[in-house]
């Protein structure tokens, strides 16, 4: 046993790791600014004007973060019993890695679209994403959260 006993959850699937999700919450960037504009009715229309100053970002934001929002939930969902479901979600590295790659050309698209005027929100981005498809290529521990077990 490379981990724990703590880090698997009681299927014996080891649990995502708190710097996969926080990169998982950056991709999902979106939804998160969406639904905290949306509960802060005076300010909500400025931070979406802030955040995202062109509207098709917000929408292609939403659009590719639906499918992370959907992915984490399936992690959670592992059973022994969910074979279909466990070999989904053993893509899930390569997935997320594809949806970085995504973000990056829509964070692209966006700086092009402002005509490449320097924003902290459009930097960090920038940062968080390179730092997140680093990780994802290089840990294990996020290539073994997404194996399923041997359950002989």
């Amino acid at each position: 046993m490379r981990y724990a006993i703590e880090e698997y959850d009681k299927n014996g699937y080891l649990k995502p790791s708190v710097w996969l999700y926080l990169g998982w919450l950056l991709l999902a960037k979106a939804w998160v600014v969406f639904i905290i504009a949306g509960a802060s009715r005076d300010v909500g229309a400025r931070l979406l004007s802030i955040i995202y100053p062109v509207n098709n970002t917000l929408y292609l934001g939403l659009a590719l973060g639906f499918p992370i929002i959907i992915l984490v939930w399936s992690v959670s969902l592992r059973t022994p019993e969910r074979q279909w479901l466990n070999k989904v979600v053993s893509w899930g590295r390569i997935y997320t890695v594809f949806m970085v790659v995504m973000q990056l050309i829509a964070t692209f698209y966006h700086l092009s679209e402002t005509r490449w005027m320097f924003n902290w929100s459009d930097a960090l981005t920038l940062l968080g994403l390179g730092w997140f498809c680093i990780f994802l290529l290089q840990s294990t521990r996020a290539k073994d959260t997404f194996i399923t077990p041997n359950m002989t």
